[in-house]
């Protein structure tokens, strides 16, 4: 499909538009620490391409001199100061080397002789190696036509089985950025039982603007003792290199982590970073005006050039491509973009990352430019 001399042109005004009106870095300012950029334009990893904020880096400058020491106190007081902002007690805290290790302390804890774990496809998929490692059996649910998550057919999977169950879902689901519906989803974690047990991925939360969204955090804090949700500094706190995530669970399942965690996996410089970042309201204030520019640009061009977008409910956005994903993903690397990877069930989709509302304007020419040469 050739782009229209009246398409083009109203796709590139929604590109010069935006930018004119503020979608530009000098709108949002980037940290002073952030490198100047070498390589391609990285739209593939759902990372927060503003920097390091400032609180973060001073947090560092001052903990680093006392890097030789353990980094107890360090993890303490960031364990505090998360109990603080959720309402909720010390003992149903804990630290995790990325939410990647919280996944897999949980899976470990919930794991059982017969028992099999329960996932949507696509999703977030490390879980899945962690089962497979475990010889657990492995049930992939795919999504709906509209790719949704499949809640009632990951209940059928869990009622075909006889013995116990872990669930595994990801709210806003990566890579689709759907959220689950909050009184279906809480219906069925009240469910919950020593034969059926729930891993909540909610790495992409601080960006919701629904409200709607339903955290699983609140059935936590109602005494549900099987569920175990998994958040991260990696995403809107822009920690993701310093490797600090969290787990919240009620005591007695927060009890059978800890044994599954592995020993001292805290860094003082990641619970520094990520203690300040989290004190520091302005930071995701800011993170979020960058997203919805960028969301907003981005969506206007889609729109203009007639290509079918997801609601967004994180930090990136998934999108239709007219033609093979992975041909799509090769051309714009060639171009010096980077954009996602493949999923199954969804080819001819593409995820993509929200950067900096100045590199979105960056992609979205290229996009036009795509489909002036009908790749898209």
């Amino acid at each position: 499909m050739q782009l229209s001399r009246r398409h083009f042109l109203s796709a590139g005004a929604a590109v010069g538009t935006l930018a004119l009106a503020g979608c530009q870095s000098s709108s949002v300012p980037v940290a002073a620490a952030m490198p100047a950029q070498t390589g391609p334009l990285a739209l593939n990893f759902n990372e927060n391409s503003l920097g390091l904020p400032a609180s973060s880096m001073k947090a560092l400058q001052q903990a680093l001199p006392g890097a030789f020491r353990y980094p107890d106190a360090a993890r303490t007081e960031l364990m505090q100061s998360l109990a603080t902002h959720y309402g909720v007690q010390t003992n149903q805290l804990i630290y995790g080397n990325g939410s990647s290790e919280i996944l897999k302390m949980s899976l470990d804890a919930m794991a059982a002789d017969g028992a099999q774990l329960v996932m949507p496809d696509p999703t977030f998929g490390v879980i899945e190696d962690y089962a497979l490692a475990r010889g657990m059996k492995v049930v992939k649910v795919p999504v709906t036509a509209g790719l949704q998550t499949d809640i009632a057919g990951m209940k059928a999977a869990v009622a075909a089985h006889p013995g116990k169950s872990v669930v595994y879902l990801c709210n806003p689901n990566n890579p689709t950025g759907l959220l689950l519906p909050g009184a279906e989803l809480n219906q069925w974690l009240e469910q919950g039982s020593d034969k059926l047990e729930f891993i909540i991925d909610e790495a992409y939360a601080e960006y919701v603007q629904d409200a709607d969204f339903v955290s699983a955090i609140s059935q936590v804090k109602a005494g549900n003792p099987h569920i175990a949700v998994a958040r991260t500094f990696s995403k809107i706190y822009a920690l993701a290199g310093l490797r600090v995530g969290y787990g919240i669970a009620e005591v007695s399942m927060l009890e059978r982590m800890a044994a599954q965690a592995s020993i001292d996996n805290a860094n003082i410089a990641g619970c520094v970073a990520a203690k300040a970042a989290l004190e520091d309201s302005s930071w995701v204030e800011l993170s979020i005006k960058s997203n919805q520019q960028s969301l907003q640009l981005v969506m206007e061009t889609l729109a203009a050039l007639g290509l079918e977008a997801l609601p967004c409910n994180a930090n990136f956005i998934f999108h239709k491509v007219n033609g093979d994903t992975s041909v799509y993903q090769k051309r714009m690397e060639e171009a010096g973009i980077l954009v996602g990877r493949s999923f199954s069930h969804t080819n001819g989709w593409n995820r993509l990352s929200l950067g900096r509302p100045d590199e979105m304007v960056t992609f979205c020419k290229t996009l036009i430019r795509f489909r002036q040469q009908g790749w898209v």
